[in-house]
């Protein structure tokens, strides 16, 4: 049986700790960039749906990872545009101005 990696499969009922799941694995496969080069290589970006292209762009200007936007396979990335409904993750409170917070995400 093939496993569809997270960041692509439908998102259809998914509820906001599907979303979060979601978060959490983007962001291990972002702050580990240097052991997960090879999946972040790979991503296609083109196959994401909008929700989940917004937090991958959320993450790497989160902390400033900014570099892996020149890579060919993310360069898209950076045409993101604000979610037009909010995406709520968690009830974690999370309301600072930050880029999650103009990207329509919340915690």
């Amino acid at each position: 049986m093939l496993s569809v990696k997270p960041y692509y499969a439908p998102q259809n009922d998914w509820s906001s700790n599907d979303y979060y799941s979601l978060h959490r694995y983007l962001h291990r496969l972002v702050t580990h960039a240097d052991r997960k080069k090879d999946e972040i290589a790979q991503l296609d970006v083109q196959r994401m749906s909008d929700r989940t292209k917004v937090l991958l762009y959320c993450i790497i200007s989160y902390y400033h990872l900014e570099k892996l936007f020149e890579l060919s396979n993310l360069k898209k990335l950076t045409e993101c545009k604000p979610l037009s409904e909010p995406l709520v993750l968690s009830d974690h409170g999370l309301r600072e101005e930050n880029v999650y917070y103009k990207m329509n995400v919340m915690f």
